[in-house]
């Protein structure tokens, strides 16, 4: 299964995104707020690598088929995000809410802003 150059890029850099920020917080605030910081990226850049997968295996032209690909492809992703947001707040008690949320929102910002821009 093969992902595009272009999708591949925006993973890149929503994992990017995700790392300073969790770093950042890291040095300026604690351990707990840092890895809440780079799970809510992980839920960011990992839901859009699912996204991408079941998106680019739609190697039809038919426009039916595309947006069929892609209508089924975010509902895995929200599915994924709900999942991943499920188990980070059942498995980890304490949890830095605005880190985490605060890294997720910065990943789905990278996400339309590179569409615009990569």
């Amino acid at each position: 299964m093969v992902v595009s150059s272009t999708a591949c890029r925006v993973i890149l850099i929503q994992l990017a995104v995700t790392v300073v920020v969790a770093a950042g917080t890291l040095m300026y605030l604690n351990m707990i707020a840092a890895m809440s910081a780079f799970m809510g990226g992980a839920v960011g850049f990992l839901t859009t690598l699912v996204y991408a997968k079941k998106m680019y295996t739609a190697s039809d032209s038919d426009p039916k088929k595309i947006i069929t690909a892609h209508y089924r492809a975010e509902a895995y992703k929200l599915i994924f995000t709900i999942l991943l947001f499920s188990l980070i707040f059942t498995q980890f008690k304490e949890t830095h809410a605005p880190s985490l949320f605060g890294t997720y929102i910065a990943t789905l910002l990278v996400y339309w802003v590179a569409l615009i821009f990569v």
